[in-house]
């Protein structure tokens, strides 16, 4: 297989972004990052868009779209579409790597979003990754079955997940910050501790149908629960996610899991997700998955063709 890099203009790939998000993340993501990766795959790639089986679009949209207002109003969204329709060539060949929740927000015809940050919209779904958090050199004793901080606004799971563990000892539910975009560097401590004293560490969806929590939560070593209308764990013809992490559809479900809960299993789910966290899933390791989605729609495509 055969990708060519798009000639994005530099405008489409802004240097920096007003702020970093999550408060302690270094101003880079999995936009950057894919195409850090894909410019040293000097065996994938052609500079002939002929030769090429997929077009690879560059843009950085979360930059872009943090930069307009988040696209408030349509803030920036007809300029991004008028670049965007001037560098593709050829749609059906075309892919590009989103992290903003609801991915490009452009008309990009047929073109294959892999996306971070999915709601409405269709995409194949990616990890959607930050800076590593500090943590102690000595393991903390665990003291919670599971464990949230955060804000309650961004969905009514959270909502709901606030009111079902009020005033609970053994889940602790934490935070009602009055914006998503909260300082966690205000409160790192009590976020890692509540997470590295729980069996599992909740992950209730948000503006988007993913958190950075279930990423933050594998790095910190223990077990994720994506909790949400939709499984959007990236990569399950590859990844065995059932093996280092939970996913429940609602809080009843959520209930059900923790009064049943398996205290060894859930340990050794968290000590499994850090393993693939570092090795399969962290910046530069997750990006040949991306290569797999894209082998199996070119044989998808072969075979419809027959």
């Amino acid at each position: 297989m055969k990708i060519f890099i798009l000639n994005a203009p530099p405008l489409s790939q802004p240097q920096k972004q007003a702020f970093p998000y999550p408060a302690h993340n270094r101003d880079y993501g999995v936009e950057q990052d894919f195409l850090v990766w894909l410019k040293k795959q000097k065996q994938l790639l052609t500079g002939n868009p002929s030769d090429a089986d997929w077009h690879y679009l560059p843009f950085y949209w979360t930059r872009w779209h943090i930069n307009h207002n988040f696209a408030a109003d349509g803030d920036g969204l007809a300029q991004l579409q008028q670049m965007a329709d001037k560098v593709i060539i050829d749609d059906a060949k075309t892919f590009t790597i989103t992290q903003f929740d609801g991915g490009s927000l452009l008309n990009l015809g047929r073109t294959v979003e892999f996306t971070a940050g999915r709601t409405t919209n269709a995409g194949i779904d990616i990890p959607i990754l930050c800076s590593p958090h500090k943590k102690p050199f000595v393991g903390l004793k665990k003291k919670y079955l599971a464990a949230f901080n955060g804000s309650f606004q961004t969905h009514p799971i959270r909502a709901e997940l606030q009111q079902k563990y009020a005033g609970s000892t053994d889940v602790i539910v934490q935070g009602n910050l009055p914006t998503r975009f909260y300082k966690r560097w205000f409160w790192t401590k009590s976020f890692n501790e509540n997470i590295l004293r729980s069996y599992i560490a909740l992950c209730p969806r948000g503006t988007n149908c993913t958190s950075f929590r279930f990423f933050e939560a594998m790095e910190l070593g223990v077990a994720p629960c994506l909790i949400g209308d939709t499984d959007v764990r990236p990569f399950k013809k590859y990844i065995p996610w059932n093996e280092m992490s939970y996913y429940v559809s609602s809080i009843n479900e959520l209930d059900n899991l923790l009064s049943g809960l398996n205290k060894r299993d859930a340990i050794e789910k968290g000590k499994r997700a850090y393993k693939y966290w570092k090795n399969e899933l962290y910046y530069q390791k997750w990006c040949k998955y991306v290569i797999k989605e894209l082998e199996a729609l070119n044989t998808k495509t072969i075979q419809l063709t027959v």
